[in-house]
């Protein structure tokens, strides 16, 4: 009988299951007929009744309610049926009626007689069920912070977004929803950019510290966001298993940077390029000046800087001199105007005017600014009239005594003295070509305009005149005819002002006028309409009948500068945007005008240093023919991707290009890189289609034209009839002639032509059926309301109905939504371009633009 044991007497069975059931830590009970047949002790104490009140009661006492009783009865009814354990967690009801959660399971007795009662083992929860409560509204506060924050917050794993919120997807301009499970690289630009960060950011968040950084995004619209990401992991042992990452759109900031910093720039360019000499000193020691000054004096711009100013006059004496009478003016806040005697580098001495002003601020130190203009010419010039004048005395004084009896030698030789002296004076102060003031005293008829204008409240208007196109003139009938004409207009333009207003040239054919106290600004506008309407009348010179109109820009003391450089300067701006204008007219000066001039000069170089260190790319829109479901050609479109600004939008820089003259390496660039690209295309198998390419109206005129695209084509190997040239509509409208020729020798061959933008120009008929073309694009102005504006609708059926009868092949530039395609189709034009199909993209998704996702889907 070795192992086994002896089977307990029934007694002490039922002794253990008795001492299990009363010590059990859960409450057990066993209920039938809906009535407590019995319980553990511990079971009644959790409902708040002795043992024997609650044996014998009516199941329904541990309920809330008829309905809560019945509810979990027709939820544990078929799976006790079935002989599993019902398991739930539910409210019960104590003795004084306090509801509290329970952890219940039950069983039948005998599953197949289930009438024949259930065992319960009841556990109460609340303390877990309070703590899961606790956990929950937690997790809820947690998720509105989450949701609200004003900043982008964002969980990864892997670099992958496992969650984020919303302000994340739009801060980096994506859909709500839609980032969850995607890869990082959705707010990179490029995979260079992905990788090269991403190793730089799991170096850092690896040793426990937070990763942060700013970085430029490119949203949909094509501009650029600035942001500044932080991140940090959970696990710096294991960082790619999860880090949380916050993200802030600093783009106003960033810009508000950016024009201060191009607020400086310029200012420095101004302050570098000027033609006058600018000091800024600090307690009489130089701490700063401009190339111009260190030229003036004979130094180099960094031997000046830390030394005294000392070191510009001939002597201590001079030096104390000059302080003492400057310093009172300064430091009562007025500026110093004076004119004094100064030291060169090589020891020799000469004149400068100087203009001082104190530096207004919150330093202790005594700041200083100072402009010079070498004036040692004026001054050569008084000295020789002086002593011309200290000459003719002597000679007078000797004559009398020689000639005492002969009063009218005397009077003679006093008379020719006066005739040097004004000759000299003349000379000094006028140009020696119209007789009309020159720089100089324009400079002191202005300062002296200006005090009295001070005094007596009055205004003063400046007004700089340039003639527009003169330099051909020049050119053309040669430099006699040029300076006769500079005359005439010297003389009208003396003809319509006042005698005591001031009519002076700078040089070449500018003019300045000074209006001397005018009332208000419409006194210079009637002044200005004189002027163009005097110059507008012919004048006959060695046979030629000339005509020269001007364009004139005004300032206003004290409106717009209350000292002569600030008023010329802006008068000198005021004039460049009349020429912008379109010439003969005038303009007004206007704060903005500053601002947009700085912007252009900014612009136009960084424009020309993308131009030589390749910041240019192309990106590339696919032309569709709808009938055939195909690609039948893709437009080359020039982008720049600023290092600093991001992309730059086409409109912003193309008009600058064009003004500056850089649109014509640019437009090379851009041709010879369009067939690159598409011959490495061909190299790939994909298909063979034309690119085309936009021609500007000043490339168009350049006279080796043909000759270049002879050359580009055999150098990058291509066909000329995988190249289309797009041409304005206002471009083919100049010098008709020379543009027929030019056509017909490109067509020739083999290149196709296409009207671009058609609609928008003012091109006639008769001509256009002339000219060797292949397409007409409608423009896209006429299609953006196509749907809603019957004349945008008859305009496009004409256009169609012109393109089928010369002949030429129809295209619609612009279309955005199915309506406007339906609407086109029903037209005649079969042929699209537009936002509908794709927008343009970069080579690396040659795919798509081969294959756009609209028209596979179409296909499908």
């Amino acid at each position: 009988m070795g192992g086994s044991r002896l089977p307990l007497p029934p007694k002490k069975i039922a002794l253990e299951l008795n001492a299990i059931f009363e010590n059990a830590t859960v409450g057990i009970l066993f209920s039938h007929n809906r009535r407590l047949v019995q319980a553990n002790r511990l079971c009644a104490e959790m409902f708040g009744y002795t043992l024997d009140e609650f044996i014998n009661q009516s199941a329904l006492i541990l309920y809330a309610d008829q309905d809560a009783y019945s509810a979990l009865g027709r939820e544990a009814g078929p799976v006790l049926v079935s002989g599993t354990s019902f398991r739930a967690e539910t409210q019960l009801k104590r003795k004084n009626g306090e509801l509290f959660w329970c952890r219940v399971s039950a069983k039948a007795v005998d599953p197949e007689h289930p009438s024949d009662g259930t065992l319960w083992i009841i556990e109460d929860i609340t303390e877990d069920r309070a703590l899961i409560d606790a956990l929950e509204r937690s997790t809820r506060e947690l998720s509105a912070i989450f949701e609200s924050a004003s900043v982008g917050i964002a969980v990864a794993r892997n670099r992958v977004f496992i969650r984020c919120n919303s302000r994340f997807e739009e801060i980096f301009d994506m859909p709500v929803g839609t980032l969850a499970g995607q890869s990082a690289r959705r707010i990179f630009n490029t995979d260079e950019e992905f990788e090269r960060i991403g190793e730089q950011v799991y170096s850092e968040i690896s040793t426990g510290i937070a990763h942060r950084r700013e970085q430029s995004f490119i949203r949909r619209d094509g501009k650029t966001a600035w942001l500044r990401m932080s991140g940090t992991a959970f696990d710096p042992a294991h960082p790619h298993a999860g880090s949380v990452w916050i993200a802030e759109d600093v783009t106003a900031t960033h810009e508000a940077e950016e024009r201060a910093r191009h607020a400086f720039d310029e200012q420095q360019m101004i302050f570098d390029n000027a033609a006058v000499g600018i000091l800024f000193s600090r307690d009489r020691m130089v701490e700063r000046c401009n190339r111009r000054l260190a030229e003036i004096f004979g130094y180099e711009t960094a031997e000046l800087q830390g030394r005294s100013t000392r070191v510009f006059y001939l002597s201590e004496e001079d030096y104390q001199r000059h302080s003492a009478e400057a310093l009172p003016i300064l430091t009562a806040g007025r500026t110093y105007v004076g004119e004094i005697r100064v030291r060169h580098r090589d020891g020799h001495s000469f004149w400068v005017r100087a203009t001082g002003r104190q530096v207004a601020g919150q330093t202790a130190s005594f700041d200083l600014t100072w402009i010079f203009e070498d004036v040692t010419e004026r001054h050569q010039a008084e000295e020789a009239l002086l002593r011309a004048h200290e000459e003719l005395e002597q000679r007078v004084i000797e004559r009398t005594a020689e000639l005492a009896n002969t009063n009218t030698q005397l009077q003679e030789e006093v008379f020719e003295r006066m005739q040097a002296e004004q000759r000299i004076w003349h000379i000094a102060h006028h140009d020696n070509l119209t007789g009309l003031p020159n720089r100089t005293l324009l400079h002191d008829r202005l300062e002296q305009a200006l005090a009295q204008a001070q005094r007596g409240r009055h205004r003063v208007a400046v007004m700089f005149l340039d003639l527009d196109r003169f330099k051909s003139i020049n050119d053309t009938l040669g430099h006699f005819v040029g300076d006769e004409l500079l005359k005439h207009v010297a003389e009208r333009l003396r003809s319509v002002v006042r005698a005591v207003d001031t009519v002076s040239r700078l040089g070449g054919d500018e003019f300045v006028i000074v209006l001397h106290e005018i009332a208000t600004p419409d006194d210079a506008v009637q002044v200005a309409e004189k002027m163009i309407h005097s110059l507008a009348i012919a004048v006959s010179i060695e046979g030629h009948q000339l005509r020269v109109t001007p364009s004139i820009g005004i300032s206003v003391f004290p409106d717009d500068g209350a000292e002569v450089f600030a008023l010329m300067k802006n008068a000198d701006t005021a004039m460049y945007h009349a020429k912008e204008a379109g010439r003969n007219n005038f303009q007004f000066f206007a704060r903005k005008m500053n601002e947009q001039a700085e912007h252009f000069f900014t612009m136009e170089n960084r424009l020309r240093h993308a131009v030589e260190h390749e910041q240019l790319l192309l990106h590339y829109q696919p032309l569709i023919d709808w009938p055939r479901r195909v690609v039948c050609g893709m437009e080359a479109l020039v982008r720049w991707n600023d290092p600093e600004n991001g992309m730059v939008s086409p409109a912003e820089f193309i008009p600058i290009a064009e003004e500056t003259g850089l649109i014509v390496p640019l437009g090379e660039w851009v041709l010879a890189e369009a067939l690159r690209q598409n011959r490495q295309w061909q190299q790939e198998g994909r298909p063979l289609l034309p690119v085309s390419v936009n021609l500007s109206p000043r490339q168009f005129r350049q006279a080796d034209l043909v000759e270049y695209l002879r050359r580009i084509l055999a150098d990058t190997g291509q066909p000329a009839r995988l190249l289309e040239l797009e041409i304005t509509e206002s471009t083919l409208m100049h010098d008709i002639g020379e543009t027929q020729a030019k056509l017909e020798e490109i067509s020739a061959m083999g290149i196709r032509l296409a009207i671009d933008d058609f609609g928008t120009g003012y091109s006639s008929l008769s001509y256009l059926k002339r000219f060797a073309m292949h397409k007409l694009k409608i423009d896209q102005s006429f299609i953006r309301d196509l749907t809603v504006d019957p004349e945008d609708a008859a305009i496009v059926t004409a256009i169609i109905g012109l393109a089928k009868s010369l002949g030429l092949e129809i295209l619609a530039e612009g279309v955005e939504t199915h309506e406007q395609r339906r609407l086109l189709l029903g037209l005649g034009c079969e042929k699209f371009q537009g936002y509908l199909f794709s927008r343009p993209l970069p080579p690396e998704d040659a795919d798509r633009i081969f294959e756009p996702p609209m028209l596979l889907s179409a296909q499908a």
